[in-house]
């Protein structure tokens, strides 16, 4: 049976689907009408079913059964849905190279005549295969780099819409070298083989030409700024890979709400007609979150996109926040002005001039200690291709602080410590490399993908400041869908290494016995805990006081339920230790009991919590249990409580 599909650089769903059709049609039959009062069907089952995956089949199906949650609904049973059903579930099938499946149904009231079961009896039939792949009128482009483009291959099953997929993968492969050409595809059966055949018409090689710009109000951005984001040049050669980049950059200038790039062929060149949207130069934001340190934080910002109209975009913007019990916590005020092109290159430079006020109340629950720390903070960015950056930080702090003491059972020798070595003021500069990889699908919710991220700081040393040290760390995130569901899994890891002038940042006290962590401002030490490290425990208490070694896992399994609603179940390991060397094999081994672990032990999590998935990001509520116990007073396994955050715990 010969099927034809062809192309013009477009391919439609609707060609797609009526390929599927064509090919193989299946045969529906539905027994019995149904009776004239409502039913709501009980369960669905599959009769014949052995080569793909039950799941997928559900997936596909308008009928569903009853939920398990006595609050839903009950669905109805529209015979409607049930034929539909059968359609969709031999198309599953056809992708999978079952061309000859035939679906139909069974409709069976329960006893008390109002419930329904419905069996879908599948007949799957033999497995196609692509038995060969040949193509004609293919001249400029290398025929083995083009083969792999292509999902159709010898030995694969015969999917349908191989053609439709495949058309247009061969046409975008050639508008990477100048054409733009007519695709066609015929696939033929002979018994359980498959020959496809894709006939290519070449055409002209093409140039780009001018760029008409055009807008249905007033363009106030200058046309200096739009020009430096295009990637199409005239007289280059015509690649549809710069049309959609320079489409990318222009949305990410801010600038426009809209933007329209169409191609259009006069001779040998292509012209560009693109047409843009203005989005207001201003904007204001507002925001309200919370978290298991910060309780309650409220965020504001105003900015601009276009300052003095030289494509500059400047902001400010100021953070409140307050713990549980309504005391302050962190102020943070801080202006920045960002030049998208500086230096007349594709580099990003932005600087940053902020003022915080902190009371740091999670190291130590007898002292509060109060910081004022105003700085100034220089960075550069740049992108390498879509999805790599790299960026460099010089920030530069100068705080200023003092205690205030809590509890009236600190020892004198405890106050004395602090008053001598806890410096009044110190400085810090540092400088950072970082480069980024994101192949998400979504930074809010991603579904499939991963994210790497490795930063190398250097602090003092020829910067100046009070402490010298380096600090390197290594993230990487992997999304991996099971069928509707989502494994989330991370893994995170990073030292630091002080040297020059040992200066000391933190009292000689019993939370910190190591001399080469008291070197290290406590802001730039490693701690774990809170909704996105190490969940059950309060945010930075793994430890109070830091280390200078960390190492972090988490594994998380995503499942929808109905809508925007969800739970995950999750598994989260991680430890702060002192020193690099402190690390030890046995750190690592899982334990239980009441038996108290180590400094050194790794701690192990688990538990799972309800999601709502927003626009924003989802909302999440977890509950946290732990093998072995985190107080000495609870010998047993330990329910944390609650935790509520906003966004992905990573």
């Amino acid at each position: 049976m010969p099927l034809r599909h062809r192309s013009a650089g477009r391919v439609g769903a609707v060609a797609a689907l009526l390929l599927i059709a064509l090919l193989a049609p299946a045969t529906v039959r539905a027994e019995g009408e149904l009776p004239s009062e409502l039913e709501t069907v009980k369960q669905v089952h599959f009769k014949g079913r052995h080569r793909v995956a039950e799941h997928e089949l559900r997936a596909a199906l308008k009928t569903r059964g009853a939920s398990i949650l006595p609050w839903r609904e009950r669905p109805l049973l529209r015979l409607d849905f049930v034929r539909a059903d059968t359609l969709a579930l031999a198309n599953v099938y056809r992708q999978h190279g079952f061309l000859d499946v035939r679906v139909g149904y069974d409709i069976q009231l329960t006893s008390d005549k109002r419930r329904a079961v419905v069996t879908y009896r599948i007949d799957e039939g033999p497995l196609s295969r692509v038995h060969d792949v040949t193509f004609d009128g293919v001249g400029t482009y290398p025929l083995p780099a083009l083969r792999k483009k292509l999902y159709a291959r010898p030995g694969r099953p015969f999917n349908p819409s191989f053609l439709a997929a495949d058309t247009a993968r061969i046409s975008q492969a050639y508008q990477e070298r100048g054409y733009r050409p007519q695709v066609g595809a015929e696939a033929t059966r002979e018994g359980l083989q498959v020959h496809v055949r894709y006939d290519v018409f070449e055409g002209p090689s093409y140039r780009f030409g001018q760029v008409l710009l055009s807008s249905p109000g007033e363009l106030h951005v200058r046309r200096q700024l739009i020009d430096r984001e295009l990637l199409i040049k005239p007289g280059d050669l015509y690649r549809l890979s710069r049309i959609n980049r320079s489409l990318e950059h222009l949305y990410e200038t801010g600038l426009f709400s809209e933007v329209q790039i169409t191609p259009l062929p006069v001779d040998s060149t292509i012209e560009i007609d693109m047409r843009v949207r203005e989005r207001k130069t201003r904007w204001i934001d507002a925001g309200i979150g919370s978290g298991t340190y910060e309780r309650l934080s409220v965020n504001a910002d105003w900015g601009h996109r276009n300052v003095a109209g030289q494509g500059l975009q400047g902001s400010v913007g100021s953070k409140l926040s307050f713990d549980g019990n309504a005391k302050f916590l962190l102020t943070r005020t801080e202006a920045s002005l960002l030049e998208p092109w500086l230096l007349r290159t594709r580099t990003r430079g932005q600087v940053t001039v902020y003022y915080e006020v902190h009371d740091d109340r999670a190291s130590d629950p007898r002292w509060v200690v109060h910081q004022n720390a105003p700085g100034i903070t220089f960075q550069l960015r740049r992108e390498y291709g879509r999805y790599v950056r790299a960026s460099l930080t010089q920030d530069n702090v100068f705080v200023k602080q003092s205690i205030d003491f809590t509890s009236g059972t600190i020892d004198q020798v405890t106050r004395d410590s602090l008053l001598r070595n806890v410096p009044p003021s110190y400085t810090t500069h540092r400088l950072t490399l970082a480069f980024d990889r994101d192949l998400r699908d979504d930074p809010l919710n991603p579904a499939h993908g991963s994210v790497q991220g490795v930063s190398g700081e250097i602090a003092g040393g020829p910067l100046k400041g009070s402490s010298s040290y380096t600090k390197t760390q290594f993230s990487s995130a992997w999304y991996t869908p099971v069928g509707t569901w989502v494994l989330a899994s991370r893994v995170r890891a990073g030292v630091i290494r002080p040297f020059g002038r040992a200066n000391q940042f933190t009292p000689e006290d019993t939370l910190v016995t190591d001399a080469d962590v008291a070197r290290v401002p406590l802001e730039n030490r490693f701690r774990l805990g809170g909704v996105n490290s190490v969940r059950g425990f309060d945010e930075n208490s793994l430890p109070r006081s830091g280390g200078l070694a960390l190492v972090q896992a988490n594994v998380e399994l995503r499942i929808p339920l109905a809508g925007p609603f969800g739970v995950e179940a999750y598994v989260d390991a991680g430890n702060v230790w002192a020193r690099p060397s402190y690390i030890k094999a046995r750190h690592f081994v899982p334990r239980g009991g009441d038996a108290l672990p180590d400094a050194g032990d790794v701690q192990y999590v688990f538990g799972f919590g309800p999601r709502v998935n927003l626009p924003f990001g989802p909302l999440r509520l977890d509950v946290t249990w732990s093998a072995r116990p985190v107080d000495p007073l609870v010998r047993r396994w330990l329910v944390h409580e609650l935790q509520f955050a906003i966004g992905p715990s990573f």
